[in-house]
């Protein structure tokens, strides 16, 4: 029987194990590592460890703003992110907290939150788009059947719930594509747009995106596997 007198050395034992139990701050070096690995190590560190702050370390843009936008979805807190010293290198710094969205994302941390959008409509169909034209043959009439297509998608009663523009496709979102104002009124009708970010980062054309959000691998398969259907276009 514990007497009155102990049970606060007792409970103060227990504090003191649990103190030792939880970091003050838990860095995660994700520099390097390929589409979606930094994504994933962060969601398994968040899993697995208990902190009162967070600081992931990437390499590209792509993993910045996929990490950003997990820690916002999530519900972390003061998150924030800072250049490198070495060139293409970020530090993100977050805190666990309650769910808080910023009603406006500030175009120079772009990713950093997460806007609302409209439901996404009926259909559940995800396309999948991996070229600036549609078939084999001739380019030019390739081209112009994709222009036409997206187009159309605009008019549908019931258009895709989600877009992802991988390889070559991810150019039709940039600030030259004939078919960015066409994007803009599908991702306005609520249709989810992605926009594969080690795409971009490979071609390096990441900051003449105008529409969508960058994804990553894991996202996309997740989406690529549900049981809506996908439709494939190349």
């Amino acid at each position: 029987m514990i007497k009155t007198g102990s049970m606060p050395i007792v409970i103060s034992l227990f504090r003191k194990v649990e103190e030792r139990n939880i970091m003050k701050e838990y860095k995660l070096d994700a520099r390097g590592l390929a589409c979606p690995k930094p994504l994933l190590r962060t969601k398994q560190v968040i899993s697995d460890q208990v902190f009162d702050s967070l600081t992931v370390l990437v390499s590209n843009e792509a993993a910045r703003e996929n990490v950003l936008r997990f820690l916002n979805h999530i519900g972390f807190q003061d998150i924030s992110w800072k250049a490198g010293e070495a060139e293409g290198e970020f530090s993100i710094s977050s805190k666990p907290g309650e769910k808080s969205l910023p009603e406006k994302t500030n175009p120079e941390s772009r990713g950093t939150t997460i806007p609302e959008r409209n439901p996404e409509p009926a259909s559940g169909k995800t396309v999948l788009i991996a070229s600036t034209r549609i078939g084999l043959g001739d380019d030019d009439l390739g081209r112009l059947l994709m222009k036409g297509y997206i187009y159309t998608l605009t008019q549908l009663e019931t258009p895709p719930s989600c877009l992802i523009f991988m390889n070559a496709g991810v150019t039709l979102a940039l600030d030259d594509s004939e078919s960015l104002e066409d994007i803009k009124i599908l991702e306005g009708k609520g249709v989810h747009v992605l926009v594969c970010g080690t795409c971009l980062d490979f071609l390096k054309v990441g900051d003449r995106l105008q529409t969508g959000q960058i994804s990553n691998m894991y996202e996309i398969a997740e989406k690529l596997h549900a049981p809506a259907g996908v439709l494939t276009l190349t």
